[in-house]
């Protein structure tokens, strides 16, 4: 996708960043600053949230690299990945030939995201035993916020991880891959209408 930076190429893969991550980092470090105690010094706070950052991006750019492997491995060639604030999305040069291939590499985006939570979760428990209390609330935050990237993606709206499952098994069911990949766009445009119409109730309702 031309307009973003290209930060390299990994097992022939083009790795971009899209603008929202400057969003992100600026996002997640002002949380972590006003989460840290003021006893904490500014720079210190501000060095938290930028470290905090760091540590999503990288979870992220993990779970995309699975996925792109895994297409990779069943013989789906991918150009390149775009990492977004929410998660990346892999350019494949064709789509999956068949639903198995669909489900298969749209449970390994799931499942990796799963994977992830529950390291950051252990991560935090060994952590907050060992008495490093700012760490384990860093990490602690992290696997929250990485559990609610997994719900995210568990949505049944193509693209997303969800959608792509949902359109495996209609496709599977009916035979028909146009078909499916409809239904599962009507289907993720439905759910997001759906919560644009909750959040304004909820300002309305107060």
């Amino acid at each position: 996708m031309r307009g973003f930076p290209n930060l390299g190429r990994i097992f022939g893969v083009s790795i971009r960043l899209h603008y929202t991550w400057a969003l992100a980092l600026a996002l997640i470090t002002a949380i972590m600053v006003t989460q840290f105690p003021e006893a904490y010094p500014l720079w210190q706070r501000v060095s938290f949230g930028i470290a905090t950052s760091l540590l999503f991006f990288i979870s992220v750019s993990i779970r995309e690299f699975i996925i792109s492997l895994t297409a990779l491995s069943r013989g789906i060639p991918v150009k390149s990945i775009t990492l977004f604030v929410f998660g990346g999305v892999s350019h494949t040069s064709k789509e999956a030939t068949f639903p198995a291939l669909e489900l298969l590499v749209a449970a390994t985006g799931l499942l990796s995201s799963l994977v992830i939570t529950g390291v950051f979760y252990g991560i935090y428990a060994v952590l907050a035993n060992a008495g490093s209390v700012v760490i384990a609330g860093l990490i602690q935050w992290l696997a929250f916020i990485y559990f609610m990237l997994f719900l995210f993606h568990f949505i049944p709206g193509f693209p997303l991880d969800g959608g792509r499952v949902l359109r495996a098994l209609l496709w599977k069911v009916t035979g028909d891959y146009e078909w499916a990949t409809r239904i599962a766009s009507w289907t993720g445009w439905g759910i997001g209408l759906l919560c644009i119409a909750g959040g304004i109730l909820l300002l309305i309702v107060g």
